[in-house]
């Protein structure tokens, strides 16, 4: 990694000015060369870090954007109702549009990736989701390879395809990755997961999973899904509750609204 090479060079630097130059003592040439690597490496850092930080900027502004114009467009639709699967098109096609345009921003991180360790893994996640997004599941996967799969988004998109492509190796998987999730984190991983399970004919284990998860976090749905496997009736099982959060893994199609008439 360049900064490492650059603290380390100004450490050598300065350890043999100050020793051989300056005459000093050995430990203070040593003092003063470790002094020196550790302002080169904090100031490197600090500038990546605005650099990194514009940019992460520059993509949240293109997802706003595209949540404001999706607002509009549904506003749109509120006041004048057309065909939902229309107006479902038109949002698809407006969200992929800002997907491709924040995957295009991501490339500007490219020239920092020597400088900051595991910024081009980070990277890999967020470009990851993306692709995901726009249903390119071949490249998807090809990043999920090179990804820091640590937030329940990520660790529940690599469960889908999992799941998907019928890999072995989930279980092992849930349990490696969501032992230490706490929280409102807790929620999509462990609803995935228990959907697998059910999925899979495993109402019980599923029972377990959201037995764990009702003690983790507070949430609506959990504890009805909970209820549901209580009082064994896994087909009333359903994460529809969660959302976009949920559909966004793109295992089930939201239901379309029906249409109001007005009539006069």
């Amino acid at each position: 990694m360049f900064t490492m090479l650059c603290a380390l060079a100004a450490g050598i630097l300065v350890w043999l000015g100050t020793v051989y130059g300056f005459q000093v003592m050995p430990r203070w040439g040593i003092f003063w060369g470790i002094l020196a690597m550790l302002i080169v490496q904090i100031s490197i850092a600090l500038v990546i870090r605005r650099k990194t930080t514009k940019i992460n900027q520059r993509i949240q502004d293109v997802m706003m954007e595209v949540q404001k114009k999706l607002t509009v467009k549904q506003q749109q639709f509120m006041r004048r109702p057309t065909d939902p699967k229309q107006m479902m098109q038109q949002f698809v096609k407006e969200q992929n549009a800002g997907l491709e345009r924040a995957i295009e921003v991501c490339d500007a991180f490219r020239p920092l990736y020597n400088w900051s360790f595991l910024l081009e893994r980070q990277i890999n996640t967020m470009k990851m989701a993306f692709n995901y997004q726009l249903k390119r599941y071949d490249e998807a996967d090809r990043l999920m390879e090179k990804s820091l799969l640590l937030d329940p988004q990520s660790i529940s998109m690599k469960m889908a395809r999992m799941y998907k492509r019928n890999e072995s190796g989930i279980d092992r998987f849930f349990k490696k990755k969501c032992k230490r999730l706490k929280g409102k984190n807790c929620i999509l991983p462990y609803s995935l997961y228990a959907w697998i399970l059910i999925k899979q004919e495993k109402p019980d284990e599923a029972f377990t999973v959201m037995t764990e998860a009702k003690k983790r976090v507070e949430n609506d749905v959990i504890v009805q899904n909970w209820e549901a496997l209580a009082n064994k009736k896994p087909k009333s099982f359903s994460n529809a509750g969660l959302g976009e959060m949920w559909y966004a893994l793109a295992l089930e199609e939201p239901k379309m609204p029906k249409q109001q008439y007005r009539y006069r």
